[in-house]
This record gives C-alpha cells, structure tokens and sequence, in this order.
C-alpha cells in the first residue's frame, strides 16, 4: 500500500518527532486539566471556556466514575478523539509502551461512557439526555462520532486492537435507528460535517458497503429541507425540550440552504464547507457517481480560483469563520483557520483519487507548508487558530473587529479543534504524499519516505 511507509525527511521528520516528544504528552496534561496553561479566548466571546479543557473528566462523569457537570463546548469529546487518532499514528510508526498505556487509558474509558444503546456524547449524556439528536443544528453529536471512527481506525491500525471498532459499529447502529428516510426517523443530518468522510473511512477498511450508503446518505439529505433544523427547534418547543434560540437559523453557514448536488460556491463555515466537500469527492470515488463529482469540482474550482488566499488559507471573515463572496481577500482581517487548511488537504486528497489533476496536488502542498504547520510553533505547545496574513499588534490588541488576529500564537484555546488536529494531520502525512491511478502513481509531495517495516 502506498500509506505503508516512513517518513525519512529531515524536514518532516523534526515536526513528527516534535509531536511525538511535546504535543502528544502537552496535550494529554491540558485534557487531563493539568500543567500550566493559558487558554486563549480567540473568538472574544464571553461564552468560550477560559480556564481547563475538562474533556477527559466529561467522559469520567459520563462513566459514572466522577460526579459533577460537563464543562466546555458541545463537541469537547472531539478534542480526546484526536487526541487519541493522533497517539495512535506516532505508536504505528514507533511503538512506545507508556504512549501505549495513555491510548488504552482512554480506550477504556470510551467504553464505560458509551452507553447500552451505542450512543455517545458526554454532553447530552451528563446534561441534556432529552435532547439527544433534537438539536442538530449545534449539537454536533455526529461530528464527534466521525471523529471517533478515525480515532478506532488509527487505533486498530497501530495496536491491532478492535475494541475501538466494536464501539464506533455499536454507535453507528444507534445512528442507524434514529437516522434514515424510514417513517419515524430523523431526516436530517448534523450541522458539523464530519461523520460523511469518517465512514467512508470504515468502509474503506471494513468493506461494508452499509457504511459507504450511510455517508452517501447524510451527503444527500442535507439542504433536502432546508427548513429542517427550525423544525426540529419548533417541534422542540411545543413539547417543552430546550431552549430557544434567539437567531434565525442561518442554513448556508451550514451549507444546509440547498441540495448538495445544486451548490455551486464555497459559502458558509469554511471548515464545514471543505470537509462535506472531501466526503463528496470520496463518495463519488467509490460509488462512481458523476453528479456528485461534479459539485464537488464546481466547489473546488471556486475556492481555489477566487476564494482561496495565496497561502492556501481559507475563509476569509472572523463572522462564522466562513467564505464571504469572490475575492474578498483581505490581509488585516482574514481568518484562514488552520482546520480549514487541513480540511482543503483533505478535500485535496479525495478529488486525486478521482483524477490525476496537478493541481489538486499543489493546492495541497501550498496549504501544508503555510496555513498548516503555521498553526503550530516550534516547541509544539504554542498554536494559531487563525493564520495572520498581516498583524499590527496593537490593532489586535485595541480594535474589536481584530481581535481574533493574533500577533503570537497562544498556547491553548478553549475551542481547541486545531492543535489535535494538526497532530494527527501530520503524523499520517504519508497518506499524502502518493496518489495512484490503475497501474500509475504519482508523487503529489516531495517528502523522501522507506518502506514501513513490520
């Protein structure tokens, strides 16, 4: 297998190292709440946790081992799922005993959350298990599920260990029972895109084709009813579930506004927006479905062309971290998250499988060597969230529309999606470097790799 190999170059190989030796074990103190860290309130909102992360003491709660409430974002578990993804690539390429203890540490403690049912989601779990799958618009329960698929793929791939497969196939049948064009059961899907690329994943090691239409399914349903997330608050409220939501729903911020094979520009959260695209492109792969190609080239071509910065950096306002409109691109403003970086190397990745177009290639590696590992500093325990074309320091510091343009980077974010995120980015940046067509393959990174051994 091309994925089935070392990375030896220097360059790369100091970044690997550096995670494997600060991230990893950084990042374990902060989800374990220990260790001295500043949390940094990158979108200046009164509402972001500032203190601990609190993520692995949520999924205690959830277990029944500690008392107390869920402290953080709805999609906290996201962070201990990367966490672990990322753990799981560096043991793969060098086994390490205490790293290995950590991974079934959590493993363990995944199991005792998840519940008889399959379902998991510490914060429905422990505060709000009447809305379980009721507010899908913000509840991002399907999004932690498709970043814990990766995390059990990466796991049994490092370990040969499978208990982390028999929970994600023990949570997707709970999904199954709730979601589906059946009489009774839900009609939508999750307003973070995540699970769709995630099992197509599973599918690509399980070679069950349940898992492929799954995802095939989520892709088609959203934007069906554009009215579904309101409908699900209404229905909510004339049973007494929930709180209201002060705002109307936005449904291109969810690039929920239209059928998936109707949208033709890159609109709403930017990370969001890359990651169903990525799905698109690897569905189309798989099931050979033109259609789906298409809309996912029409995407990729308008990011690319007229909504992409020249460092391969994405979404272009702090409002909803999201797409603007053609060649809105300015330098003192922008966002270009690093998720949406990595998300456009995934998106990227997908679209090679389909054909062996040059440009896919370099619009990864633009992204990769700019608005990638930009987003971490070199001791790996600093980090940008956003990646600053241009910073005047004291207009970060004084002028509110600036605020989330850092002039150094912070070491922790009470949204914290993108330091895991680029840990496990980086350590399976193997999967990158080669694409292959029938009998030909190309070279899409000049990154020097051997043959894995073993």
């Amino acid at each position: 297998m091309i994925s089935e190999i070392t990375i030896k170059d220097e360059f790369w190989e100091r970044y690997i190292d550096l995670i494997k030796n600060e991230m990893i074990p950084f990042q374990w103190d902060v989800l374990h709440d220990q260790g001295n860290i500043t949390i940094d309130k990158e979108r200046n909102d009164a509402s972001i946790p500032s203190d601990k992360s609190h993520a692995i003491e949520n999924f205690k709660i959830a277990a029944g081992q500690s008392k107390g409430h869920h402290y953080g974002w709805l999609f906290q578990d996201s962070d201990v799922y990367k966490w672990l993804e990322s753990a799981a690539n560096v043991y793969r390429i060098a086994q390490d005993e205490k790293l290995k203890e950590m991974m079934d540490e959590v493993v363990d403690l995944i199991e005792d959350a998840q519940e008889e049912d399959g379902y998991l989601s510490t914060f429905y779990q422990i505060e709000a298990p009447e809305l379980k799958f009721r507010r899908l618009f913000e509840s991002h329960e399907l999004y932690c599920a498709g970043h814990l698929i990766e995390a059990a793929i990466a796991y049994q791939a490092a370990t040969n260990d499978d208990r982390l497969i028999q929970v994600v196939e023990k949570l997707i049948r709970c999904i199954q029972n709730h979601f589906g064009s059946e009489k009774g059961k839900i009609h939508g899907t999750d307003g973070h895109q995540e699970i769709e690329l995630a099992l197509v994943k599973l599918y690509e090691v399980t070679q069950k084709e349940e898992y492929l239409e799954l995802s095939k399914w989520f892709l088609e349903i959203r934007g069906q009813d554009p009215e579904f997330y309101q409908k699900q608050l209404d229905e909510n409220r004339k049973i007494g579930l929930g709180k209201e939501h002060p705002f109307p729903i936005n449904t291109v911020y969810y690039q929920a506004h239209k059928p998936v094979y109707e949208q033709e520009e890159a609109a709403g959260h930017a990370v969001r927006l890359v990651y169903m695209a990525a799905a698109m492109a690897d569905v189309a792969y798989h099931t050979e479905n033109k259609k789906m190609l298409t809309a996912a080239k029409r995407i990729w071509k308008n990011i690319v062309k007229k909504r992409m910065y020249i460092t391969g950096g994405i979404g272009s306002t702090v409002l909803g971290e999201a797409f603007t409109f053609d060649y809105d691109l300015p330098n003192d403003t922008m966002y270009c998250e690093t998720c949406a970086s990595i998300g456009l190397m995934f998106f990227a990745k997908a679209m090679l499988k389909n054909e062996p177009d040059a440009e896919y290639a370099h619009v990864m590696e633009r992204a990769l060597y700019n608005t990638v590992i930009s987003g971490m500093a070199l001791d790996g325990k600093h980090f940008f969230y956003v990646n600053p074309l241009e910073v005047n320091p004291e207009s970060s510091r004084l002028d509110p529309t600036k605020s989330h343009v850092k002039p150094t980077r912070p070491s922790w974010f009470g949204c914290a999606c993108c330091p895991p995120n680029i840990a496990r980015t980086l350590t399976s940046l193997e999967q990158y470097i080669y694409s292959e067509m029938n009998d030909t393959l190309y070279v899409n990174l000049f990154i020097y790799g051997s043959p894995r051994k073993g």
